[in-house]
């Protein structure tokens, strides 16, 4: 992958490919009808399965990293090795209703930072890139561009997440206020896709008010490489330890939505 920049690491090749494959699972809709609920609104498909399944087999016979997934588990080394989060399918429920707004997530976890993230989009087959401290990349058709944060669509996306109880009353209230302000377009996609849709200048900022590091991570690191700014919803700095996130295309976009953040807590 030399096309511009430097070339990547041997482990971001091996997550790049990881993730070819699970999209072309995934496209191929296999198992997409076969759903389970696993609890209150939270879906799984085979699909969800077998896509984590490619990408484990995947990265298990390149390198020694453990791997923590959404649907098979995992721990992290004890010893504090380096570890790979795998969100075979962010989107389950668009994915489940034919709705193409899903992805995969993928992100390699180092000294407890994601150092690593790709994430394939199969409403567009491309894939994204990021490693930390060179930046953030499309790959698609042979190309690879470089991912720059824009705010001219004064789009945001804003997502209850998993949140309950008090967290969800101000995840209603931000949405409210976001609404009633008509400073910006209102979406919301049900998938962390809305993290490189930041990170490609698609969309001003992702507000989600309930999610862990394994759906978030490697867009975290998509949004701050591409030169967007990442907090959790209280204004401290995103850890893969955060429960929610923030993520704006600049730091006077990030500024103005916890400051609404914070007049609805």
């Amino acid at each position: 992958m030399t096309e511009s920049g430097r070339p990547f690491r041997p482990e971001t090749v091996v997550a790049i490919e990881a993730v070819k494959r699970a999209l072309t699972i995934a496209q191929h809709g296999v198992g997409a009808g076969e759903v389970t609920a696993k609890g209150g609104r939270d879906l799984v498909t085979v699909a969800d399965v077998a896509v984590e399944d490619a990408v484990r087999n995947m990265v298990a016979d390149a390198l020694s990293f453990s791997v923590v997934g959404e649907e098979r588990g995992g721990k992290a080394s004890a010893d504090g090795s380096p570890y790979w989060l795998v969100d075979p399918i962010c989107g389950t429920r668009n994915f489940a209703s034919g709705i193409p707004l899903y992805c995969v997530n993928l992100a390699l976890v180092e000294r407890d930072e994601i150092t690593v993230a790709v994430v394939g989009d199969p409403s567009t087959g491309g894939i994204d890139v990021a490693e930390r401290d060179q930046g953030a990349w499309r790959l698609k058709d042979s190309t690879r561009q470089r991912l720059t944060t824009c705010d001219d669509s004064h789009t945001i996306v804003i997502e209850d997440g998993k949140a309950k109880a008090s967290r969800r009353e101000r995840a209603a209230r931000f949405t409210a206020a976001a609404i009633c302000a008509d400073r910006w377009d209102f979406r919301s996609l049900g998938t962390t896709l809305a993290s490189p849709y930041v990170a490609a200048g698609r969309i001003a900022a992702y507000v989600v008010f309930w999610v862990s590091a394994l759906h978030a991570g490697a867009g975290s690191l998509l949004i701050t490489e591409a030169g967007g700014a990442v907090s959790d919803i209280d204004g401290r700095p995103w850890t893969i330890d955060s429960d929610s996130l923030v993520g704006s295309a600049n730091e006077r976009v990030h500024e103005e939505l916890l400051r609404l953040c914070a007049s609805t807590s």
